[in-house]
């Protein structure tokens, strides 16, 4: 590297620099406007959030000639709120936060206009939306990179990747960004406590929910909790939030199930002593709350709700409604499944009927629990498992 006819290590901006590039790089596949990267770049943006400063009003929709560092392109302006547009671009660009453009009318005669660029990747649908419009906002007033993540930390969790190139970050400089408490990375995904304390709530309503209807079930596992309260975000986000909540106490957990902290409730006497007559009756094989209501002389309605309360507590599971099996059976029939996963990559009913010796009725009513639960999901007629931190070989 050459600056100012110098041979030298570094160079700022201001210096005319000269690069001796070596490697597969021809003449013919450079052209001005290029970018020498340290590291490959994300996608070329089409759209993109600009603050304007214009010299001639401008009008909705009107077409533009842009120009960005030594690129010259065509494109749309559509006017949002107050200085504030979108730039739809005619060939996409790579741009950074802070960028400066120059408008041109489409005669490319008059100069209407300076930009800068506020944020990349502008949504699609609901760009007008108040609380959109407030956002975009509060990002154009921030003037350096931690206000800037506090503000996309407000909407919404934040892939590192991207900010660190819409900012500019190296390695270092992010690092030093995010080494703050109250954060929680997961992944290339960041979260911080405001945000964590929201999805938090909808995990704690969700779960509330599944409790009210789902009664005769212990709760849902991670994966299920995940996909009912927070299914559109960052999968290892959400799930390390999960079991900080868990290690927390905020959630309780048991065999794999999460259930609120207050969620386990305790047998009555009348209750207890009906358990403890149905109890002895629970071998390998599964029961209709019906039979034994008839084989113990309780009212069915009686039994429903001591078994639902014995369900909760981890000692039976409905695996359709009314008909239970003795938990620890549960358990084993996961163990065969991540047998036959381990074994086969997946499981099929018929593979299961024979490894349970069972009918296929039966073997089939299993499967769908477990594909309900999420500790499996189907694809065809296999079950490939999903969430084996279910059924673990420990109380959590």
């Amino acid at each position: 590297m050459h600056a100012q006819n110098q041979s030298v290590e570094h160079a700022h901006g201001g210096q005319r620099i000269a690069l001796n590039i070596v490697g597969a790089a021809e003449k013919g596949d450079i052209s001005r406007g290029d970018w020498l990267l340290t590291e490959a770049p994300p996608e070329a943006v089409e759209r993109v959030i600009v603050e304007l400063h214009s010299h001639i009003p401008l009008t909705q929709w009107q077409p533009l000639h842009i120009h960005h560092a030594a690129s010259h392109i065509t494109g749309r302006v559509s006017l949002l709120e107050n200085n504030l547009a979108e730039l739809v671009l005619d060939t996409p660009l790579w741009l950074a936060d802070n960028d400066r453009l120059v408008l041109r009318d489409i005669s490319a005669k008059i100069t209407l206009a300076g930009a800068r660029v506020v944020t990349l990747n502008s949504p699609r649908r609901g760009k007008r939306k108040p609380e959109y419009l407030a956002w975009i906002a509060a990002l154009a007033l921030a003037k350096t990179d931690a206000q800037a993540l506090a503000v996309h930390l407000s909407r919404d969790a934040v892939k590192l990747r991207d900010f660190a190139w819409a900012r500019q970050l190296s390695t270092q400089g992010l690092e030093q960004l995010i080494a703050q408490p109250g954060f929680i990375l997961a992944g290339d995904c960041l979260l911080d406590a405001p945000l964590a304390a929201r999805w938090q709530r909808k995990l704690l309503d969700a779960l509330a929910l599944y409790h009210e209807q789902h009664k005769d079930e212990p709760g849902p596992g991670r994966e299920r909790l995940r996909r009912i309260a927070l299914p559109m975000e960052d999968e290892a986000l959400v799930l390390t939030l999960i079991e900080q909540m868990r290690e927390s106490g905020v959630i309780a957990s048991h065999h794999g199930w999460l259930h609120l902290p207050e969620h386990k409730a305790g047998f009555t006497d009348e209750q207890q002593a009906i358990w403890q007559k149905v109890a002895p009756l629970f071998g390998d094989e599964p029961w209709w709350v019906r039979d034994l209501a008839t084989q113990t002389g309780t009212d069915e309605n009686m039994m429903r709700g001591v078994l639902r309360l014995a369900a909760q507590q981890g000692m039976i599971t409905a695996i359709v409604k009314d008909r239970y099996y003795r938990n620890d059976r549960i358990v084993a029939f996961a163990s065969m499944i991540r047998e036959l996963d381990l074994e086969k990559g997946s499981t099929c009913a018929a593979d299961f009927r024979d490894k349970l010796n069972v009918g296929r009725k039966l073997a089939i009513q299993i499967l769908e629990y477990f594909n309900r639960i999420g500790f499996t999901r189907r694809r065809g007629n296999d079950h490939l498992l999903r969430d084996a931190l279910l059924f673990p070989d420990n109380k959590n």
